[in-house]
C-alpha cells in the first residue's frame, strides 16, 4: 500500500471519532471517593469487635446517668479513627504516585491532521489517524504499517528480548517500541480495543485474593469473638446464679467491661503504623505500594514464579568478550557496522557500543575518518548487514550479520571455516 494515497483525518471528524471510541488510554476503575477509601478502613472481624464495645460501652455510660467522660470509649474511637485515617492517607498518597506516572507517560505522537505534520498528546489518537513513529518511540496504538521495515521490540507483550522486523501490511501493536528504522502507519484500534488495552482489562478481571496477614487478622479477629462473647455469657449465667434477677443491669454492664478489656484495641493501630513505616522504606528504594498489607504480603512470599524479561533481565544484551585474529580491525568492524545512535538503536549494536567504550574506543571517532560511502540494511531475507567507508586504502566494506551466512561469503580456508562454525555452534 502506498502512502501517498492515504491523508490524514480533518480535525472535525478526528473530533467525531474521539466521541464515539473514546481516549486512546488504558482503561482504568474510577476513582474511589474519599468516603468509601475510610469506611473500608474497618472492614475486618478485629474492627467489628472494637466497634461493638464502643458502641456497648457508651450505652453503657449514657445510661448510667454520663457521669464523668467515657474514657474507654474515647480511647477505642481514637485508635479506630487513627487506624482508619493512616490508611487513607496512605493509599491516597500512593495513587497520586501512581497518578503522577501516569501523566508523565502520556508522549507526543506526530500526526496530520488537516494535511499538516503536528505533535498531538498520544490519548488524542483516532482510529483513521496518520501517524510517523521513529527508533526509540513507543507505538502508541494499534496501527499498520504503511511505509517503512522497522525492527520492533514487542517483549512488553510477548516477553522475547529479540526485536522483530516488520513489513509494509504488518500490524504494530500498541506498547511494543520501535528500536531501528521509521514508520508510517495507519491508526486501527485504540484505547481498551488495543492490544495493551485488552491485557489491561483481563488484568483488570482479577480479584485479588486477601494476603497472609488479612486472613491471620481475620482468624484471629474470629477466634477473639468466639471467646469474648462466650466470656461474656458464661459472666451474665454466673452473676445471674450468684446474685440473682434483681442485679443483672450490673451484672451485664460487668461483662461487657471485661469483655472491651479483653479485646486487644491497640492492634489496628499498631499494625498500621508498622506498615506505614514499611511502606515508607520502600517509597524510598523507588516501590509504589498502594495497600499497606501488601507490605506484610511481599514479607511472606516464598516463591516467585515470574517471566524473564525485564524482571530477572534487563531486556539489554550484554558483550562479553572479542574473539578476533585481528581485535583492532574486528573493533572497526563493531563501530562502523552498527547504527545505534545517543542510546537508541538495535539492542545488539547498543551492545556492541558499549563494549567499545569499555575497551576505551570511541566509536564516533572511528565514524568520523571512515565515513560512509553505501550500505545495505539489515533484513531477514539475507541476514546481514553492509557498510562501505571511506579508508586510507580506498573503499572497504564491513558485514555483520548471522554466522552462517557471513562465513560463507568469506574466503578462510575449510578447515578455519570448519573451527569458527564449531565456536559458533558451541556458544548457542
Amino acid at each position: 500500500m502506498n502512502r501517498q494515497r492515504i491523508q490524514g483525518l480533518r480535525e472535525q471528524e478526528a473530533q467525531q471519532r474521539l466521541r464515539l471510541h473514546g481516549p486512546n488510554a488504558l482503561p482504568g476503575k474510577p476513582p474511589e471517593a474519599l468516603w468509601r477509601r475510610f469506611l473500608r478502613q474497618f472492614k475486618s472481624p478485629l474492627i467489628y469487635i472494637l466497634l461493638f464495645a464502643l458502641a456497648v460501652d457508651f450505652a453503657a455510660w449514657w445510661l448510667e446517668d454520663r457521669h464523668g467522660w467515657p474514657l474507654e470509649s474515647l480511647v477505642i474511637g481514637l485508635i479506630l479513627l487513627l487506624n482508619a485515617g493512616l490508611g487513607t492517607w496512605q493509599e491516597r498518597k500512593s495513587e497520586a504516585a501512581l497518578g503522577q506516572l501516569k501523566r508523565l507517560a502520556s508522549p507526543l505522537v506526530w500526526v496530520e491532521r488537516d494535511g499538516v505534520w503536528e505533535q498531538r498528546p498520544s490519548w488524542a489518537l483516532v482510529p483513521g489517524d496518520l501517524i510517523r513513529l521513529e527508533a526509540g518511540d513507543r507505538v502508541p496504538a494499534d496501527v499498520r504499517l504503511l511505509e517503512g521495515s522497522p525492527l520492533v521490540d514487542e517483549s512488553v507483550l510477548t516477553g522475547e528480548s529479540l526485536p522483530v522486523e516488520k513489513e509494509t501490511g504488518e500490524e504494530l501493536f500498541s506498547g511494543t517500541l520501535l528500536v531501528r528504522g521509521k514508520a508510517f502507519a495507519q491508526v486501527l484500534r485504540t484505547g481498551s480495543q488495543s492490544a495493551l488495552g485488552r491485557l489491561a482489562t483481563l488484568l483488570g478481571e482479577i480479584r485479588p485474593e486477601p494476603t497472609p496477614l488479612e486472613r491471620d487478622l481475620h482468624r484471629f479477629g474470629n477466634q477473639v469473638a468466639r471467646w469474648v462473647l462466650l466470656l461474656a455469657a458464661s459472666l451474665v449465667l454466673l452473676g445471674l446464679l450468684l446474685e440473682g434477677i434483681g442485679r443483672l443491669p450490673q451484672v451485664f454492664l460487668f461483662a461487657i467491661a471485661l469483655a472491651v478489656a479483653a479485646v486487644p484495641e491497640g492492634l489496628p493501630a499498631v499494625l498500621t503504623l508498622t506498615l506505614s513505616l514499611g511502606v515508607e522504606r520502600m517509597a524510598q528504594r523507588k516501590a509504589i505500594v498502594r495497600k499497606l498489607s501488601a507490605v506484610e504480603a511481599l514479607g511472606s512470599v516464598t516463591v516467585i514464579a515470574t517471566d524473564k524479561t525485564g524482571t530477572l533481565t534487563e531486556n539489554r544484551m550484554e558483550v562479553r568478550a572479542l574473539d578476533s585474529p585481528d581485535p583492532p580491525k574486528a573493533q572497526e568492524a563493531l563501530a562502523l557496522a552498527n547504527d545505534a545512535d545517543h542510546g537508541i538503536g538495535d539492542p545488539l549494536d547498543l551492545a556492541l557500543l558499549q563494549f567499545l567504550e569499555q575497551q576505551g574506543i570511541r566509536p564516533e571517532a572511528l565514524r568520523q575518518h571512515h565515513p560512509r560511502l553505501s550500505e545495505r540494511a539489515f533484513e531477514s531475507s539475507h541476514k546481514f548487514q553492509r557498510v562501505t567507508v571511506q579508508s586510507h586504502q580506498g573503499p572497504v566494506s564491513y558485514l555483520k550479520g548471522a554466522p552462517e551466512v557471513l562465513l560463507q561469503r568469506s574466503s578462510l580456508p575449510d578447515l578455519e571455516r570448519q573451527s569458527w562454525q564449531e565456536k559458533a555452534l558451541a556458544r548457542l
